[in-house]
This record gives C-alpha cells, structure tokens and sequence, in this order.
C-alpha cells in the first residue's frame, strides 16, 4: 500500500516534469492579454475542473489578478450576466468537449472577452474555440482504471500556478501588497507590521525623568486605556526609559515601599533596543527573545516616538 502510494506521487510528479518542458509561448501571449485587460479573469469548469478552477481563481485574487469562478450551468441559466466585456475567460477541461462549457463560450462570443482554455486535447472542440490554449497533453491518470481525474488535474492546477505566479511578477507584486490581501490567519500575521499592533503614543503617558512617581503613577491611573505603563523622555524627546506600573506593585508586595516623591527615573525600566514602525512582527519577536524584555518602544521614519510595542501581544497572541 505504502509503496502504491509512493508510485503514485512518483507518476504525477513525472507528469508535472513533462508538462515543465511542453509549456510553450502560449502561457505569455495569455499573461500579456491579461495584464492589457481592464477587466477580470473568468475561470470556468465542470466537475472536477470547476474545483481546480476554484483554486486557480483563489491563486490569481491572492496575487494580485482580479479573479471570479463562473459555474458553466449557472451561467447559461442567468449568471452570464456576470461577465463583462475585457474579460478574460478561462476554461478548463481535460477532454475539450464538456458541453456546457462548450455552450458557455458560443454564448460568451457575444461580448468582447478573450476565451482561454485549459486542455489536455489540442484539437478538441474548446481547443479549436479558443483564442489561446495552455495544452497540458494527454495525461495518464494516477487511477488504477485511468478514470478518476487525479494527473490531469494536477497538470491543470500546476498550469494554474504558472499563470498567476508569472502575472504576479509582471505586476511587481510585493510582500506589501501580499498582506494587504492576506490580513487574517498566520499569514497575514506574518507580515503584519510593528505599527499594526503597536500601542499607539496617543494612549500612553508621557513623562520627564524627573517628573514625581507619584504624578507618573497618578496620571497612569487616570488614562483612557489603562495600560499600566508610560514612556520616560529624555532630551531631543528620546525614550530613556519605561515606567511599568506591575514593576511599583510588585515591590510594595515586597514590602520596599517606594517614596512617592522620587523622580520616575528611579524605577523606570531602561531600554536594550528600539524598533521601527515599519519592521515585520517576525523582527520584533526576535528582539523580544533576545533581549528579554516585555516592552520595546517603537519609533519612525524620523526617529521619533511614536509607540510601544509588547512582547505578549506579539509572542502571545490571542
């Protein structure tokens, strides 16, 4: 069982290797077409087309090229209406002559659209009413009885992937622009930056080293989200220090009282390190690790203060 498995990975990653070498200048001359497009990329399929269909249009969305999945049956029952003219149709099918689809691009033509296809037969009936063809070959299919779509499908998918990674490119398509559309999950944490999570300097109180502890603490108490801690400024308005209010509790329980009168500096934590606004989260966490500390100011372009970042809320998140 184990080794039939094995054998199977093995055959479509053989497919996928041969597929490597036929892919031809089709794949550009469609690029170009949608990158010269105002409009958006139609991906059409029946049956296990649609499904990668779907995971094609999800890669080209996520990347940057505007995509929708277009169920064939739908579409000739009222949701042609969906499509516009300069968009770009792509339909998928291994054989060529799925006739739904068939119907859909005869019922298309009526619009100014470009029709792309995705087949494994080039002189099939799709093949022959397309404009451009990205023709994955005949495929052996993984399925004892050659049936089940599994080395053909994944050919597709892998076309897919092509397409939409060399679109990607073209676009100039950065890691900015990648977690603007990805801002949930651990991807989109992973390219958060510090400004995103930070405590703005808004929320957080502001003090001179000399300022008393008891006006600090007072003044802590008394903001509009009690985060429990504030930014000690020294000259030019550098942060020398932080004051941590669960620092003064835990030495009162300690029973070394402090004298309400001395000045902040006294018992503000001093700073390891500062990190810009703009830094990735990943940076943070390092820093965190590194220096062993729960908060790390955050500063801008021009060097100025402008938050605290912590380290729960970027090791720890909820």
């Amino acid at each position: 069982m184990l080794e039939r498995a094995r054998t199977i990975i093995r055959r479509e990653a053989a497919a996928l290797e041969t597929l490597s070498n036929r892919i031809d200048e089709h794949i550009c001359v469609l690029a170009d077409y949608i990158l010269c497009s105002t409009g958006a990329v139609v991906v059409c399929g029946i049956g296990k087309s649609r499904l990668v269909g779907e995971r094609i249009s999800a890669i080209l969305a996520s990347t940057g090229t505007r995509s929708i999945t277009l169920d064939p049956v739908d579409a000739l029952h009222g949701d042609l209406g969906r499509v516009c003219a300069q968009d770009i149709i792509l339909a998928l099918s291994n054989s060529g002559e799925t006739a739904e689809l068939l119907q859909l691009i005869r019922a298309v033509r009526q619009l100014p659209v470009i029709v792309a296809a995705i087949t494994g037969r080039a002189t099939s009936s799709l093949a022959l009413a397309a404009d451009v063809v990205l023709d994955i070959g005949p495929m052996q299919e993984a399925c004892a009885f050659g049936l089940a779509p599994t080395t053909s499908a994944t050919a597709m998918a892998a076309m897919g992937d092509a397409l939409a990674l060399v679109l990607q490119e073209r676009r100039g398509f950065t890691r900015q622009d990648f977690a603007r559309l990805h801002p949930g999950g651990s991807l989109g944490r992973e390219l958060m930056r510090v400004r995103d999570l930070m405590w703005p300097l808004e929320l957080i109180p502001v003090f001179r080293p000399d300022t008393p502890l008891s006006l600090a603490l007072l003044s802590m108490c008394r903001a509009s989200r009690k985060l429990g801690v504030a930014a000690v400024v020294g000259e030019g308005c550098k942060v020398v220090g932080i004051l941590i209010g669960e620092s003064i509790g835990r030495l009162v329980e300690r029973g070394a009282i402090p004298d309400l009168n001395d000045p902040v500096e006294r018992y503000m934590q001093q700073l390891f390190t500062t990190i810009s606004g703009h830094a990735l989260l990943d940076q943070a966490a390092q820093l965190f690790r590194r220096h062993e500390i729960e908060l790390m100011p955050v500063h801008d372009d021009q060097d100025r203060f402008v938050g605290l970042i912590s380290r729960h809320d970027v090791l720890n998140p909820s």
